[in-house]
């Protein structure tokens, strides 16, 4: 709860300076890509102190493994439709094995643009539930860029929907 704390007072210091300085990259598209191997061009673009907002569709060849606040980390096999309560991390499936990506999602009295929902996908068809469902995840984070060997790795940490120009 203090570290949801300490980062909601920071991510509100940060947004005002944010929106007065830096120009919100909007990053929306579907996992995976059409070029395989490679990430979303707008994930590509995502730089150190961006700030993002996400609308990405995970296809269940691309569904994230999550991280719940005690720790445990799980990769949907199905979902229930809806919104996924209880993940604070989502590892997202960029294409790339060069470009890794983390988002954590921040609570949602200080964060409510950010979410991970499972939603009915008619596009994708098939026997099974999951065959008929996509993984979304949207809202507004800063990003920070982190090189480690052989890649890049982004972590989206939250910022309030002010932040990116949408209403809290």
């Amino acid at each position: 709860m203090k570290r949801h704390l300490i980062a909601g007072l920071f991510a509100c210091g940060l947004s005002a300076a944010a929106t007065a300085e830096t120009e919100v990259k909007t990053v929306q598209g579907d996992l995976p890509g059409e070029a395989e191997f490679e990430a979303l061009q707008g994930l590509e673009d995502l730089q150190d102190g961006d700030v993002a907002l996400l609308d990405l569709n995970m296809l269940p060849l691309a569904w994230p493994s999550v991280m719940d606040a005690e720790g445990k980390i799980t990769t949907p096999q199905t979902c229930e439709f809806g919104m996924m309560e209880g993940v604070e991390q989502v590892s997202v499936p960029t294409g790339s094995n060069h470009l890794l990506m983390s988002v954590w999602l921040g609570d949602r009295e200080n964060h409510a643009a950010n979410g991970l929902s499972c939603e009915y996908s008619p596009v994708t068809g098939g026997d099974a539930q999951q065959d008929w469902a996509r993984i979304r995840l949207t809202g507004c984070y800063l990003v920070r860029g982190v090189s480690i060997p052989t890649a890049r790795k982004l972590v989206l940490n939250p910022l309030p929907a002010s932040a990116c120009g949408l209403h809290d």
